[in-house]
């Protein structure tokens, strides 16, 4: 093989290795950092969650007040306690809570006395003695509202006899993947005091239940839209979007509002088992995977009772790596074949050089000294003619054409003794 076909092969590998473990690193790197920027963007997705989910939490304490203002200015309580008027009262004030219900798109709405004994509710009468502050069934929302004399909204569970009651116990059941059955309701609701005569005569306690709602009803307001739904209009970019909000009640998704599959009426992601150790985590329906990040929701005193999130389809997330990997991919090998052909050229033309001076000393052991010692480049114009003539094969050709013109003057010498 000729010197400078093996200059061209050594120079070319020595500009492709370099090139191409430099841009296969910076491929990795990039297409990591593309996922990355898409799960920032999954979780700031979660983040607007949580926010609209406060949002609701101070619509709801604002419908608490206004219901609470509303029965004092009416004096509803008050006359309740009046043997007189009583009965006329717990009238109008029954017939005031369904339409408040109605009004907020509430689950339930009950009204108390100041020391929590249940005087109405939405649904139906009281029971005998039924109470929000029992000792074992406590309502947090309410001992707080009756203890501060202040509106308060916060995440909360309703399960047991007063789930019952409120018959939620029959809209609220989810069945999850594993098989088992969620029988209780995860809500968020709200308290305030009905002050009258400057002080708490009673207190209202409403709520909107989270599980299982997920469609938007047409013409309502925002506190009339599930949460979920409420959500997933803010943020999806287009209504047929393959993404939606999530809740979870630390076991399982109880609510959710991405669009459910062709010939499927339930929302994706329904009922799919959910680790609240996680703040970000994958969700299988089907055929379908989501990935999901989550925001806590919490209680009264900080404990966390579920999670509210948005899901986009893993495929997404997984093609934003995928565009970034193949547009680098293009780039890299672009640049690494350049590269190589550059140095196979530039071998080239050391090795072509470096003949050029080999066949003029051949020429001279012959005898024909009148072929110079030239570096012939012919890519040396201009600047990159001077560039490469100050190399050590140019001061070697300038050495050989000096001793070439020595022989041939000591030659002539000779002939003419």
């Amino acid at each position: 093989m000729r010197l400078s076909l093996k200059l061209g092969v050594l120079c070319a590998a020595a500009a492709l290795l370099p090139l191409f473990i430099a841009s296969l690193i910076l491929v990795l790197q990039v297409s990591s950092s593309a996922r990355a920027e898409a799960l920032d963007r999954l979780q700031g997705n979660a983040r607007t969650a949580g926010g609209f989910y406060e949002k609701r939490l101070v619509e709801l304490r604002a419908a608490a007040s206004q219901l609470a203002d509303t029965i004092a200015s009416r004096a509803l309580i008050s006359d309740a306690s009046d043997k007189s008027g009583g009965a006329a009262a717990l009238a109008r004030l029954q017939d005031l809570l369904p339409r408040a219900q109605n009004d907020y798109f509430l689950d339930f709405v009950i009204v108390t006395d100041n020391q929590g004994r249940v005087i109405a509710r939405h649904n139906d009468r009281p029971a005998p003695g039924e109470t929000l502050l029992g000792a074992e069934d406590k309502n947090p929302l309410l001992d707080k509202a009756l203890g501060s004399n202040a509106p308060v909204a916060s995440c909360a569970v309703e399960r047991g006899e007063r789930y019952q009651r409120l018959w939620l116990d029959r809209i609220a059941k989810v069945k999850l993947a594993d098989g088992s059955t969620v029988d209780e309701a995860l809500a968020v609701e709200a308290a305030a005091p009905i002050i009258s005569g400057g002080r708490p005569v009673g207190a209202v306690l409403i709520g909107q239940m989270l599980n299982t709602y997920w469609r938007p009803r047409s013409g309502a307001s925002a506190v009339q839209t599930p949460l979920v739904a409420e959500v997933r209009q803010a943020i999806s970019r287009t209504a047929d979007e393959d993404s939606g909000a999530l809740v979870s009640n630390n076991i399982g998704v109880i609510a959710s509002s991405i669009p459910p599959a062709a010939g499927n009426n339930e929302p994706a992601a329904l009922g799919a088992l959910h680790d609240p150790s996680r703040l970000e985590e994958t969700l299988t329906d089907g055929t379908r995977s989501y990935v999901v990040a989550w925001q806590p929701l919490k209680t009264l005193d900080g404990i966390s009772i579920g999670s509210i999130g948005f899901g986009r389809p893993l495929a997404e997330l997984t093609a934003a790596g995928e565009s970034v990997r193949a547009t680098m991919l293009v780039i890299g090998s672009i640049a690494t074949v350049l590269a190589a052909a550059a140095g196979f050229l530039f071998g080239r033309l050391l090795g072509a050089r470096l003949d050029d001076l080999r066949e003029a000393a051949s020429r001279w052991t012959v005898g024909e000294l009148s072929a110079p010692a030239s570096d012939n480049d012919a890519l040396s114009t201009n600047g990159v003619k001077g560039f490469l003539k100050r190399d050590e094969i140019a001061v070697l050709a300038g050495q050989m054409e000096e001793m070439r013109v020595s022989f041939r003057h000591a030659i002539e010498r000779i002939r003419k003794r």
